[in-house]
């Protein structure tokens, strides 16, 4: 244990452990927290890879980082792939992008981007729809902004797989993956599919527009991501999300 926060602590930790490979989740991902705190948000999205990446250094260990879809400014219009060209639109997104390029400045970093994630352990936009459906209170989501839901065990299951693929020396030249459970849908579908999966009307349900909350932080209008990279490299895809869903679901019950 350690505060990535502390370089020298944060050194002594990773090279007493003396890793093959080091998974670097660890982010402020409070997105309208790091627009009202940037000093914050570069801090822990920043400085801490910049230590994580110090410890590594001459140790010949591979370093993957787990970063967002928010690098993205939403404007495609259609699924972004590992080629289209980052332009973040918050500090979150800019924070997040600065630890991208640290990481591919070093000889083994890796870069994953998963989208919106969804799963145990940790509450997210899935567990308080959940909630307020089944309480009967009302629900308001936005519906312009689309992403692709990531169920965490999926995403698990998928890194478990590129450490085996960077074991095997199987990565090749690829060194950023999208990694999202296929296709993509807007917030206010998604829950209502949630409501459709618990058995419960969709009327407590409101579609929303992004510019009704005037949160501090722009969102990407459109973030879904393409993974057509990473069955070349983990020999298979993530499921749909809305198969991901059903398995949270019934695990959540």
């Amino acid at each position: 244990m350690c505060d990535l926060l502390d370089v020298a602590r944060t050194t002594q930790v990773i090279r007493e452990a003396s890793p093959d490979i080091v998974i670097h989740a660890q982010a402020q991902s409070d997105v309208d927290r790091c627009e009202i705190e940037p000093a914050m948000a570069a801090a822990q999205n920043v400085e801490t890879t910049a230590h994580v990446i110090e410890a590594l250094r001459s140790s010949g260990a591979w370093l993957v980082y787990i970063s967002t879809d928010y690098v993205f400014d939403g404007e495609k219009g259609s699924p972004y792939d590992e080629q289209d060209v980052p332009r973040p639109i918050s500090v979150y997104g800019t924070t997040k992008l600065e630890g991208e390029r640290r990481t591919l400045a070093c000889a083994q970093g890796i870069v994953v981007r998963p989208s919106t994630l969804f799963g145990p352990a940790r509450m997210n936009f899935c567990d308080q729809v959940a909630t307020r459906i089944r309480e009967g209170q009302p629900v308001e989501a936005f519906d312009d902004q689309t992403t692709s839901p990531t169920y965490t065990d999926d995403l698990a299951d998928g890194m478990a797989a590129l450490l085996e693929a960077i074991q095997r020396n199987l990565l090749g030249a690829r060194r950023v993956l999208h990694m999202a459970n296929a296709g993509s849908c807007t917030r206010v579908e998604f829950a209502q599919r949630i409501a459709d999966l618990l058995g419960c009307p969709r009327d407590s349900i409101r579609g929303i527009a992004m510019a009704e909350q005037r949160r501090p932080a722009k969102r990407p209008a459109y973030s879904a991501l393409t993974t057509r990279y990473l069955s070349n490299v983990i020999g298979r895809t993530l499921r749909p999300w809305d198969d991901a869903l059903q398995a949270y679901l019934r695990q959540r019950r």
